[in-house]
Parts: structure tokens; C-alpha cells; sequence
């Protein structure tokens, strides 16, 4: 047997310290080899001494020998394998056509311009991975892999929103962006599904074309649905701007709709801000500030110099952003947190001018009251936030609006500004019925946060409601309800009734003014139900979970629990489709300038819904 110690398992316990012999690492013995070189040159010898002196160091030796024998067979390439492993697949060859597949996805889900195919580094990455694959042009993956991906993937969305898999009723938000090239309207689908898990799906980024009317905002609403094959009875709600122009066109749709909650409060702290002067003074001498460290890197470095020296956090000065009211808050928050080192930099360098102590003051307060709106407005815009959360934090707000104390000093124009505002633009909340029966079925709030008539009216509506939905069941089963009364005929009033006909009709007389169970039962249990439900103990507001509670509870309720889930599905905000738009952003790069409004439709509708599905769309490639 030849020595070979890189492959021969004996090795791990043998070394050579002179040419010919073997030195056990286990006893130290010197064993020969047979010769000094040459194929007279073995390890029998060693393989011996270890059978004898040293069995298990020997079966463990012989084990990894066998291993690696057989690791060795098996993948002995044969010769018609060595010449596929070179060969090219060719393009209807299903690995090649999953490799289309994959870099179709990973264009739509990473928002790579489809030119990436053509780039050196892919082609090389690409070759080394699989050489078999023949990369195609970027026309093709733009055209027919983005196609037939679309396509394939609309119809798994399409069944995902289904009766048997969404339920019966659906919610959306909807808003329109503007680019350099293209108008888009963006359609998102929000439901709980039948294990109480709330699902939320893009639909649609449509381009938009001529004048944005409200006529034209309904027919590019309605038609949109007509897409995707929903009736309009399954349309709970649908969040959107408060555009004229939107608000308009979804009324002339007959949809229900609400204004984002989101907007209504940016709209009420712009409209605070603007009417105390000194406020206004103060943000624009502080926007000139951050406005000279953004142009300056050498203002940086001196700043950055001066936060260490005080041991101050080392962080950039913020910039407020017209279009986000919660930048101003940033931007007031930076500049108190770095007060000290902003007042040193103006005594040593000069450029502009630093509040004085009292507005400094004003800046501390005006913090104070804009930070519980930012907190609302995130719980608001989180993915999991319901309409119900929309009547408490307004109720919360205006609490906080109408609070005295040393924090409001210098600010109580704006408070109160602010407060009329939220009174103003509010102040039917309670007169919404999804708003009201989002509220009441939440375990968090139940009846707690409404005014004292309010209650009375969710009853009603509440019984409104599952009536609906008790004929919608119905329908839906085929059961058509009670047989109708059939008008006697003459012969048949003539006819006396037999005496235990006589007793029906007797005990009927008695009976019949007050109804059979089978006519009460419904009005009575939802009203039970209700009661029960009501008397129950609040979940925590901050670590309960609604969904999972009607998740455990809706067998106990099970009158309450599907109007618990048709109107807690709505989002509390338009948020949703606004983050559509983000990606719509960074899909209109620089490398993507001349795509056209349907190329970036499916590719917004895809980079959403693939991560959606997990990639899942199709039984195979």
C-alpha cells in the first residue's frame, strides 16, 4: 500500500520522523515502512499495529477509509456526465427556465433595473454558478419572464382573496403619487382570514392618464375591483386622502370611505403651528441652522468637536421637511438635546443665531405637546392598527390638548388652535358606524370611550348588522328562510278542522302573538351575546391582542364574532398604500428612467406580493 498521507486515515495516528519509519502517537513504538521510497514504501505495518495494540484507534480508521471509498464511487463522474456537466441546456429545458424564473424574482423583489443582466459581475457569478445556463437579453426577462411571472402570481392573489379564503367582506386604502413620468393610483387589499390573522395584499399600482376628476377617480376605482372580481357588497371600507378630488370620485362610486386619520392629524398640527407667530419664528431660525450644517462639511467637524468636548451624543443636526410634520418634532428634539453645543458653536464661529433662553423654553413645551400625536400617529400607522383604535386616541388627544400646566406655557395658542381643529375635523366619529362598531367589538375598548348615546346607537347597528349577515349566511347556503304563508282557499276554509287540528289552531291563537324561538333567537342572542361580552373585563391596550382574543372566544360569540371580523379589518390609516409608494420611488431610479407605467405597476404589485407568498405561486418551475 502506498503512503499516502493526505487521503490515508492511518496517518492521524502515525508520523514519519525519518524516512522509511512509522512512529505510533499512541505508544511511541517505531514501526517500518518497507523501504525509504519508492512503491516498496507502505503502511501494512501500521495498519497491523493498530488492529493489535490499539483496536478502537483501528475501527475508526477503517471507517473513515470506507467513507471515503465510497464517497469516491459515488461521485466518479461517467464520461456521458462529464459531457453534460459542459453541455448548454437548452431554453425550454425546465433548469433553465427556472433560472428565468429566479432572476425575474429577484429583479422584482430587489428592485434591480433588468439592464443588471447584462452587467459583468452577474454574467461572471452566473457562469461560475451554473455554466450551463445561457443568459438571455434583458428585453426577455422585461417582456416574457415579467409576464408570465405577473400572471401567474395575480391568479395566486386572485384565490388568496376569495370568499372561502378572505371571508366575505374586504377593505382597502387607496391613494395617487406623481413622478416626472407617470401618474399611479395604488389599490391595497386588507381582510382577517378564517384563523384570525390579519392579511394585507397590493392589487394594484395603475397608471393614470388625463385629467384626476372625481368621475375619473370612480371609474379607475370600480374598475380596479372589476380586475380582481369583487363585488362591491364585499367593500367594508376604504381609507383614503383628503383629496376633493378622491373624496369626490369614491362618493360617486357609492363606497363607503373615510379620511386617513394620519393626514387629518398632520393637517391639525400645521394648522396649530401656524397660528402663534412666535412658534413659527422659532422653527425658522432653527431650519436656518440645521440649513447651515447641512451645506458646510467644516461646520460638521467643528460641531462634532464641541459635542465631544461637552460629552454630548455626536449626531447630526435635522432638517425640518415641509411635507412631514413629525421632521419639525425631530428637528426640535436635535437641536434641545444639543442646546449647549449649538450655543458654544455660535460664541466661537458665528453664523447664526440661537434661541434665547425663554423660546428655548417654548421649543421644551412644544415638544411636549407635539410628542403624544407622533406616538398616536405611529400606533395609528402600524401594520397591525385597526379603525378602532381611531375614536380612543382622538378621545386621548384631546385630553392631552385640554391639560394645563407649566409644560403649556408660551404654546397655548396653538393649543387650543389644535384642539378646535381636532374637534372640527372629528367631530362625527361617533356618528360613523365602522368607526363605532370597530370600537365596540374591540376587547381593548369596548363601550369605555364613547359619549353616553353612543352605545344606544351600537346596539342598534349591531343588531342592523348581524341581521345582514345572518341573510347574507343564508344566502349564501341556499337556505331561503321560512316557508311564505299560502292564502286558504274556499274549499279549505269550509272544511272543519279535526279536533287535534282544533287544538293546533287554539294553542297557535295563544302562541303566535309572541313568536315561535326559531323567529327571537337571533335578535335575543346578539343581544345576550352583547351584554355578556360587555360586562366581560378589558384586554390590556398595550399588550393585548384582539384577533387572538376573538381567535379563542368566537365559538363562545359566535353572533358577535363575524361582525367582530368584518369590521375590525379596516387599517386605521392609508398608510398601507402610501408605502406602496415608496418602492414605487426607488423602482423610478436613475438606471430605470425610460419604464413604462405597466412595467413598474407589475413590478411594485410583484416586489410586495412575492415576499407575500414566500415565492410560493406555482406546484413547480
Amino acid at each position: 500500500m502506498m503512503a499516502e498521507k493526505k487521503s490515508n486515515p492511518v496517518w492521524q495516528y502515525f508520523s514519519e520522523p525519518t524516512s522509511g519509519k512509522g512512529k505510533c502517537n499512541i505508544c511511541q513504538k517505531l514501526l517500518s515502512m518497507g523501504a525509504e521510497k519508492g512503491k516498496a514504501k507502505n503502511t501494512t505495518n501500521m495498519w497491523n499495529h493498530l488492529k493489535v495494540h490499539h483496536l478502537q484507534a483501528y475501527k475508526g480508521a477503517q471507517r473513515e477509509k470506507e467513507d471515503a471509498a465510497s464517497s469516491s464511487a459515488n461521485f466518479q463522474p461517467t464520461v456521458v456526465q462529464m459531457f453534460d456537466s459542459k453541455r448548454k441546456w437548452q431554453n425550454t429545458d425546465p433548469r433553465s427556465k427556472k433560472i428565468d424564473t429566479l432572476i425575474t424574482e429577484m429583479i422584482a423583489t430587489d428592485n434591480q433595473p433588468f439592464t443588471v443582466v447584462a452587467d459583468i459581475g452577474f454574467q461572471r457569478l452566473l457562469a461560475t454558478i451554473e455554466p450551463r445556463y445561457s443568459i438571455k437579453s434583458e428585453k426577455y426577462y422585461r417582456t416574457d419572464m415579467l409576464d408570465s411571472v405577473y400572471k401567474k402570481v395575480t391568479q395566486q392573489i386572485k384565490t388568496l382573496i376569495t370568499t372561502e379564503n378572505a371571508g366575505p367582506y374586504l377593505s382597502f386604502t387607496t391613494d395617487c403619487w406623481s413622478g416626472e413620468a407617470e401618474s399611479l393610483m395604488s389599490l391595497t387589499c386588507h381582510f382577517i382570514d378564517s384563523n384570525w390573522e390579519r392579511k394585507q395584499v397590493v392589487l394594484n399600482v395603475k397608471a393614470m392618464s388625463g385629467s384626476h376628476t372625481g368621475d375619473y377617480i370612480r371609474e379607475m376605482f370600480l374598475s380596479m375591483l372589476n380586475d380582481w372580481d369583487i363585488n362591491q357588497d364585499r367593500v367594508v371600507l376604504v381609507l383614503r386622502d383628503s383629496g376633493a378630488n378622491m373624496i369626490k370620485g369614491l362618493r360617486l362610486a357609492d363606497i363607503p370611505d373615510l379620511s386617513c386619520s394620519a393626514h387629518t392629524l398632520q393637517l391639525v398640527v400645521k394648522e396649530g403651528i401656524s397660528s402663534q407667530r412666535v412658534v413659527g419664528d422659532i422653527i425658522a431660525k432653527l431650519k436656518t441652522c440645521a440649513t447651515h450644517f447641512s451645506h458646510s462639511v467644516l461646520a460638521k467637524q467643528r460641531l462634532g468637536a464641541i459635542q465631544k468636548d461637552l460629552g454630548l451624543p455626536q449626531q447630526s443636526i435635522i432638517q425640518d421637511v415641509p411635507t412631514r410634520w413629525n421632521s419639525t418634532l425631530h428637528m426640535l428634539q436635535r437641536m434641545l438635546e444639543q442646546k449647549r453645543a449649538l450655543n458654544l458653536y455660535v460664541a466661537e464661529h458665528g453664523k447664526f443665531t440661537t434661541p434665547p433662553a425663554e423660546q428655548w423654553d417654548i421649543i421644551s413645551n412644544l415638544i411636549d405637546t407635539l410628542g403624544p400625536i407622533e406616538e398616536v400617529t405611529l400606533d395609528i400607522s402600524k401594520a397591525e392598527a385597526s379603525i378602532s383604535c381611531i375614536i380612543p386616541c382622538i378621545a386621548v388627544l384631546k385630553m392631552v390638548l385640554q391639560a394645563e400646566g407649566h409644560t403649556t406655557r408660551g404654546i397655548q395658542t396653538l393649543r387650543e388652535t389644535m384642539w378646535q381643529s381636532m374637534e372640527r375635523r372629528f367631530t362625527k366619529i361617533e356618528d360613523t358606524k365602522c368607526l363605532v362598531l370597530a370600537t365596540l367589538l374591540d376587547p381593548r375598548y369596548k363601550a369605555h370611550v364613547f359619549a353616553s348615546d353612543t352605545l344606544s346607537k351600537a346596539k342598534t347597528w349591531l343588531r342592523e348588522e348581524n341581521a345582514i349577515v345572518s341573510e347574507q349566511k343564508r344566502a349564501t347556503s341556499g337556505d331561503e328562510g321560512p316557508e311564505p304563508k299560502r292564502t286558504r282557499t274556499r274549499a279549505e276554509e269550509k272544511e272543519e278542522p279535526s279536533p287535534s287540528g282544533l287544538l293546533e289552531k287554539m294553542y297557535a291563537n295563544i302562541l303566535g302573538a309572541h313568536g315561535t324561538p326559531a323567529e327571537e333567537s337571533d335578535e335575543q342572542l346578539i343581544s345576550e351575546q352583547l351584554e355578556k361580552y360587555l360586562q366581560e373585563p378589558l384586554i390590556d391596550r398595550r399588550t393585548g391582542l384582539p384577533l387572538e382574543w376573538w381567535k379563542q372566544n368566537a365559538s363562545r360569540l359566535c353572533h358577535l364574532a363575524p361582525l367582530a371580523r368584518k369590521f375590525l379589518c379596516p387599517p386605521a390609516s392609508s398608510v398601507p398604500s402610501e408605502r406602496v409608494f415608496s418602492e414605487i420611488g426607488i423602482i423610478y431610479d436613475k438606471k430605470r428612467s425610460r419604464l413604462t407605467g405597466e412595467n413598474a405597476e407589475r413590478l411594485c404589485f410583484l416586489n410586495y406580493n412575492l415576499k407575500l407568498l414566500n415565492w410560493e405561486y406555482q406546484e413547480n418551475f
